[in-house]
């Protein structure tokens, strides 16, 4: 097993990875950063899920309003979100359901989740018109392999 941490992205704080030869235990985190301006979906993150694989996918985001003409200053929200995933006939498929267990948001509009686009599941955040918001994230991901 061979130890490898990178900031491969401007925008990522940093990318820590296990990785092994063969279908050993494994674990990659990856950390995030986006704003968003309106109401309009943006990516803070993406993980390419590979054939023939397992995956299991743990986003934490954590936002803050940080200007624009809406809401109150200092608005912020808080979210933990889960998904299990796999490729059926090269189709990237969720397990069972979403899990977004820990919602904190003083903002009803705004969201984070975990979205299927392609080979990829991406986090997903959505803020509110006239809001602008900075968007943090810690993502792990666990997967094995046949």
């Amino acid at each position: 097993v061979q130890l490898h941490v990178t900031n491969p992205t401007l925008g990522e704080g940093f990318r820590f990875e296990t990785l092994a030869t063969n279908d050993d235990p494994n674990l990659r985190i990856f950390q995030g950063r986006t704003t968003t301006g309106n109401a309009t979906p943006a990516t803070l993150s993406t993980i390419a899920i590979v054939a023939s694989n397992t995956y299991l996918i743990e986003a934490r985001i954590a936002a803050r309003r940080t200007g624009g003409i809406s809401g109150t200053a200092d608005d912020g929200a808080a979210y933990v979100v889960r998904g299990a995933y796999t490729t059926k006939s090269g189709t990237v498929t969720l397990l069972g359901s979403l899990n977004a267990d820990f919602t904190a948001e003083d903002q009803a509009g705004w969201d984070a989740t975990l979205v299927i686009s392609g080979t990829n599941v991406i986090v997903q955040v959505t803020g509110a018109a006239d809001n602008n918001i900075t968007w943090h994230s810690t993502v792990f991901v666990q997967n094995v392999g046949s």
